[in-house]
């Protein structure tokens, strides 16, 4: 049997020393852990002083987790707007370092992962855009589209993919719609001499001089004869007076071959391209947009939604043409105004009261024995004498009034209101006395009351108009009304009479202008007189024995305007305000024009120009 004799000094007080000493040791080294991982924050030395703080953590969860989480989230979230700032400047490897260096810290960081997948991602968008440039560079819209259908695909809202994307429809549209550009051998000069000669005819020595051909309409007829002199003209204008003079038409398909057919509703609704375009209208009401768009050139269809305020137009090239300068002088912004409206009510109260204010009444009393004024005994009554009788005067009997007072007051609103043209701004400044109304029910008798609210104080009504030259209309109704007394019926009913002024003009002022409207005018007199009978009317002298008060009142209004053109009336520019519109039948912003300096006939019985060969 072996016996484990234990030392003296593992369980008595030199244990619980040594315990105690070893948990101050751990204690201090830990606080020195802390001090020195902050002042590796303060350092810049984020990685080290991380991996310091949770060792920590997993010695003490409950003393230090939180302190660490908090300084992880920290430097994460810092890693990550550095990140993304150095992607949005097109820095790709730098940023990816940068997310690398939050996966260090987190390995399972979302954002991080996300943002290298991104970088990813864009490096193959970035590849496959500059493909789409180059194509287009090299006339390859189809490989352009391609190329941006794969980057679209990936990322519908790239934003560049998405502008190249309809730049190139937007151009091919355009180009589709378009007529071909015809051959410059259509500008080249000719001198033409021909009298009742065939329309093939015509057409054929064109051909031959242009080289471009001509398909005609089955409708076209063989028969037509035509007559046309001309000298030192392009082709294209000799063939337009050509077919404008007989009635046809043409349709360019490519550069060198045009279709010839017959100008009426039919064949133009067969061969004629129609393109749809679609306005987004700012400022206009769609509905008498499309009113005037259907007077002025009525196109073949028109479609409008109020919610959106969109108007959409189908018809041929000239047509939306003619629509867009339409749009674009008529759906402009409206013009405001900000008028700046001083109101005043200059008050002027007088009183002037003077003279010798005497007693209204005189007393006399008998004094009894007893001591109380009037009652007497009849002992008393039989020996009254001039000493039983008592006079009673007011304290003080006279009083001399001198007093004048005058008060002047002026009683201010000042409002800044910004109207849009010929609209209505109102300003009230006052309140809202409730009226009562009783109806009674002639077969019930019963009754019912009813309480509307009348306005009362000042109230302000304008409506501006503003011109051209930046003049503007004002058309302003003023009106200050005050509740001068009640009234109560005799059933009980409270009415109110309310004294008003009012004032309604048209002006028209220049921007900045200051125009001041007075002469609402109030005036109140009063005079009152008290003084002894007979001597306060003595003319000269009533003064001196009445006492005369005299008061005076006047108010009036004036309201100072002055308006500030804020937002002018918008002038479209010379080339919406006039343009051609083609004729009556069809609308062109492209009329048909002749070569300055050419020589032309078009009748059989027109002479030949002077310089004209036989």
């Amino acid at each position: 049997m072996n016996l484990i004799r234990k030392t003296p000094w593992a369980t008595g007080p030199r244990a619980a020393a040594c315990l105690l000493s070893m948990a101050l040791l751990s204690g201090c080294a830990t606080y020195w852990d802390v001090q020195r991982a902050d002042r590796l924050l303060a350092q810049g030395q984020t990685d080290a002083a991380l991996a310091m703080l949770a060792g920590l953590a997993k010695q003490d969860p409950a003393q230090h987790r939180l302190r660490y989480l908090q300084v992880r989230d920290g430097a994460l979230r810092e890693l990550l707007s550095n990140a993304r700032q150095l992607a949005s400047r097109g820095k790709s490897a730098e940023a990816e370092e940068v997310y690398r260096a939050m996966l260090r810290i987190d390995p399972q960081n979302e954002l991080a992962l996300s943002g290298i997948d991104a970088l990813v991602r864009g490096a193959r968008e970035a590849e496959q855009l500059a493909k789409a440039i180059a194509a287009l560079k090299d006339g390859d819209t189809d490989g352009a589209l391609d190329a941006l259908h794969a980057v679209l695909s990936a990322n519908p809202g790239h934003p560049e993919a998405q502008r190249l994307q309809q730049g190139i429809e937007l151009q091919r549209n355009r180009g589709l719609a378009a007529d071909p550009v015809l051959s410059d051998a259509l500008r080249k000069p000719v001198t033409l001499e021909l009298r009742d000669v065939a329309l093939p005819t015509v057409l054929e020595i064109l051909s031959r001089t242009s080289n471009v051909n001509f398909i005609l309409d089955k409708d076209v007829k063989n028969d037509i004869r035509t007559t046309i002199f001309a000298k030192n003209t392009s082709v294209a204008d000799a063939l337009n007076l050509v077919l404008r003079t007989n009635q046809l038409a043409r349709k360019v398909l490519n550069d060198s071959t045009l279709l010839i057919y017959t100008d009426n509703e039919e064949k133009r609704r067969h061969y004629e391209e129609l393109v749809i375009r679609t306005f987004h209208l700012k400022n206009a009401d769609p509905r008498k947009m499309q009113e005037l768009v259907k007077t002025m050139i009525a196109p073949k269809s028109m479609y409008v939604d109020d919610r959106f305020k969109m108007m959409i137009v189908r018809d041929n090239l000239d047509v939306i043409a003619a629509t867009e300068r339409l749009v674009a002088a008529y759906d402009v912004a409206d013009p405001e105004v900000l008028l700046e409206v001083e109101i005043l009510e200059i008050n002027a109260n007088g009183l002037l009261n003077a003279g010798i204010q005497y007693p209204d009444r005189l007393a006399v009393g008998v004094k009894a024995s007893a001591g109380v004024p009037g009652q007497l005994t009849v002992d008393e009554l039989r020996g009254l004498n001039r000493n039983s009788f008592q006079l009673f005067l007011p304290d003080p009997l006279l009083v001399l009034n001198l007093k004048q007072t005058g008060e002047d007051s002026k009683t201010l609103a000042n409002p800044r209101i910004r109207v849009s043209n010929r609209q209505k701004a109102k300003v009230l400044i006052g309140d809202k006395v409730p009226v009562i109304t009783t109806t009674i029910n002639q077969n019930s008798s019963a009754s019912t009351e009813s309480i509307s609210y009348l306005d009362v104080g000042l109230k302000l009504e304008v409506t501006p108009e503003i011109h051209v030259n930046s003049e503007v209309t004002i058309a302003i109704d003023l009106e200050v009304s005050s509740v001068v007394k009640e009234i109560r019926s005799t059933t009980g009913l409270l009415a109110y009479q309310i004294g008003t002024r009012n004032a309604n003009t048209v002006l028209r002022l220049r921007d900045g202008e200051t125009q001041v409207l007075a002469g609402l005018i109030k005036d109140e007199q009063g005079h009152s007189s008290a003084g002894i009978p007979g001597l306060g009317e003595v003319p000269g002298v009533g003064r001196v024995f009445s006492n005369q008060t005299d008061t005076k009142g006047r108010s009036e209004i004036v309201l100072l305007i002055t308006p500030r053109i804020v937002r002018a009336m918008p002038m479209p520019s010379a080339h919406v305000l006039e343009f051609p519109s083609g004729t009556f039948d069809n609308a062109l912003v492209r009329p048909m024009r002749l070569t300055p300096g050419g020589q032309y006939g078009g009748t059989p019985a027109a002479p030949l120009p002077p310089e004209a060969g036989p």
